[in-house]
């Protein structure tokens, strides 16, 4: 006759509710403090690099017949986080597991395209248009994101509220340079490489979420992948539009204080590729992006607050419209899996109590960077 279960065996089965809770509370507690941590400082080193690549194609105090120009400051930055990464391999800090995956090089070498030919055409849309009205275009990605997401990465579309808030960062941002600054275009090739940039920022923001997903890659992974495949398509792109022209009469007459600014960018530059990339693995795409669009707004507040940036106060009121707008989006959760077109690696089937924001597992993610 089986012996009847003591009560130190039945204790042992029953459940323990109050340490799920307390270990769900931990989980939820510390993902928030990544999310808070990860987009606070992708701000900082975004508005920090915008200032460092200004002071580094100006010089105030020193006249130079041959400075450096944008493109060459940039290959610095992308050698320098290059020659960083490899430096945290050869040291053994970072392992950088499926970097050289041949399925994950030709995903990366297809983003770096798009990140590369989103740059070339900003800049050749700013031959035919201010600054304002690339804002206005890129104020209008995290909806066409949102629309992306819910079609290619199984994520629903947003709330309604979301939506009213994705609206109401476009109208603001139409609003300010109505009120602020001239939005201007001319002729037709100016929309034509205007409209290119928008679908390439907007293909790029997916296809990026996409592969913290659907890859083993880590963060410092993704950094080392995104400057190295970038780097000697960056070099062909600043050779084509001539900008290495008197590249070493430019180097033997740069100031030690402007290379001292040339480093401090290359550092910030190197910080942000690991912020993006870590804030873009915590959020949904649609998020990153319009963190991108709000950190914009909010490095031209700070200009118009610390470097005299003249404003009127109608385009004050549309610079915080947009921001408190930001405030008011939340994230769309993923679908179910039975409706989900997303074939990448979905493991963050969340609770309905816990915070939307993606946790897929990655090799040696940490805080610090």
């Amino acid at each position: 006759m089986p012996s009847e279960p003591t009560g130190d065996s039945t204790e042992s089965v029953q459940p323990q509710p109050d340490d799920a809770m307390s270990r769900k509370s931990e989980r939820v507690s510390s993902l928030r403090t990544n999310v808070v941590f990860g987009v606070g400082f992708y701000a900082a080193c975004s508005s920090s690099m915008l200032f460092f690549n200004k002071l580094s194609v100006t010089d105030e105090v020193h006249t130079q017949e041959f400075k450096l120009l944008p493109g060459p400051i940039s290959c610095i930055q992308l050698a320098f986080a290059n020659v960083f990464c490899l430096f945290l391999w050869a040291s053994g800090i970072e392992r950088f597991e499926d970097v050289l995956n041949p399925l994950t090089l030709k995903m990366y070498f297809i983003y770096c395209i798009l990140f590369v030919g989103s740059v070339y055409a900003s800049m050749k849309a700013l031959s035919g248009s201010n600054m304002e009205t690339q804002i206005v275009f890129r104020s209008a990605t995290p909806l066409a994101v949102a629309g992306l997401e819910c079609m290619f990465l199984g994520r629903e579309l947003p709330s309604r509220k979301s939506a009213a808030a994705l609206a109401g960062i476009l109208l603001s941002s139409l609003c300010y340079v109505a009120t602020d600054a001239e939005f201007l275009v001319n002729g037709l090739s100016a929309y034509y490489w205007i409209s290119i940039y928008f679908v390439l920022v907007c293909v790029s923001m997916t296809l990026g979420k996409h592969l913290m997903s659907a890859t083993k890659v880590s963060v410092w992974g993704s950094v080392l992948l995104t400057n190295g495949i970038s780097f000697p398509m960056l070099v062909w792109l600043t050779w084509i539009l001539g900008e290495f022209e008197n590249f070493g009469l430019a180097v033997g007459e740069t100031s030690g204080h402007q290379w001292g600014i040339i480093l401090a960018g290359c550092v910030t530059g190197t910080m942000i590729g690991w912020a993006g990339w870590y804030c873009r693995d915590l959020v949904s795409a649609t998020s990153y992006t319009l963190i991108g669009v709000t950190n914009k707004f909010l490095t031209v507040l700070l200009g118009v607050v610390f470097l005299d940036k003249r404003a009127s106060n109608a385009g004050l009121v549309a610079l915080c419209c947009c921001i408190v707008a930001s405030t008011q989006y939340a994230q769309a959760p993923l679908r179910k899996a039975s409706g989900a077109k997303y074939t990448g690696n979905q493991t963050d089937s969340r609770d309905p109590e816990e915070p939307e924001y993606d946790k897929t597992e990655k090799p040696n993610k940490s805080i610090a960077p």
